[in-house]
């Protein structure tokens, strides 16, 4: 038996299993590891909590290579070498989740069991930021049979990532907060505004505020990618309170202020334990 792999290196998708040699034939995630801080105070019962984080974790993946004889063997060895430290992080999606990604880094390579032809090679991954990300983001289509599990925190509603009211509804399925100074996160905002256009999220109180004001007429998009504003493409942080906005888990109460005809989209991936 082996399993699908799928590496995405700088945006160059490929199976390293293409040529029948290298075949993986184990998966083993590290699971959550949970980094909670404590401080004592004198007088009183136990520790008090300070500060929490999830930390990086490993993903382990077992191959085994094929090969004629020695010469045949090495030339494989230095191909999986080439694939899995290719001197940046890429992203690596299997089979086991199949709706998620792994952002990697690898950090070890060992031989665990070599014949006369074939061995068993053993590479440990880290992934630093302690989380897996969806594969697919809010703006792609939601296919069950393709990108999506059922472990992925979808439910039943039809939640949407496009609106054209200022009252809406943004679903964060995943298990950690969208944090645009850490994650991609996306908002386009289209609308007619004398000034001072406002994305208040009520659920965690954030606010963003763009002074100038807002024309489709002018052909004017707004956006607010990751940290940076943009208005037709070019950075406008000058003439914004410099606000953020983030997405916790679950529903997310925005509203969208000082603007009619608003029409507004929101693109990220979730992010998983």
């Amino acid at each position: 038996m082996f399993y699908k792999l799928l590496f995405n290196q700088n945006g160059r998708l490929f199976d390293p299993q293409e040529n029948g040699k290298i075949i993986c034939k184990e998966i083993k995630r590290q699971a959550p590891i949970y980094e909670v801080k404590y401080e004592d105070f004198e007088g009183a019962n136990g520790s008090r909590e300070v500060n929490a984080s999830f930390r990086p974790f490993e993903l382990v993946l077992t191959f085994d290579i094929f090969y004629k004889n020695e010469y045949d063997k090495e030339l494989i060895i230095t191909e999986l070498h080439q694939i899995v430290f290719p001197g940046f992080q890429f992203y690596i999606t299997h089979e086991l989740s199949p709706g998620k990604r792994f952002k990697v880094n690898p950090s070890n390579f060992e031989l665990t069991e070599e014949e006369n032809d074939y061995s068993t090679i053993e590479v440990t991954f880290d992934v630093p930021s302690g989380c897996s990300e969806s594969l697919s983001t809010t703006l792609s289509e939601f296919s069950l049979d393709d990108e999506w599990q059922f472990s992925q925190g979808l439910v039943s509603e039809n939640y949407q990532y496009e609106f054209e009211t200022s009252r809406i509804l943004v679903f964060n399925a995943g298990d950690f907060t969208i944090d645009p100074r850490e994650h991609d996160l996306k908002i386009r905002i289209e609308g007619e505004s004398d000034g001072n256009m406002t994305i208040l999220n009520k659920t965690t109180g954030d606010r963003f505020i763009y002074y100038p004001s807002l024309s489709t007429n002018l052909g004017q998009t707004l956006v607010l990618d990751g940290v940076i504003p943009k208005l037709n493409g070019v950075s406008c942080g000058i003439n914004t309170n410099h606000g953020l906005i983030n997405l916790v888990e679950g529903v997310n109460e925005i509203e969208i202020q000082n603007i009619t005809r608003v029409k507004s989209s929101w693109d990220f991936r979730f992010l998983y334990k």
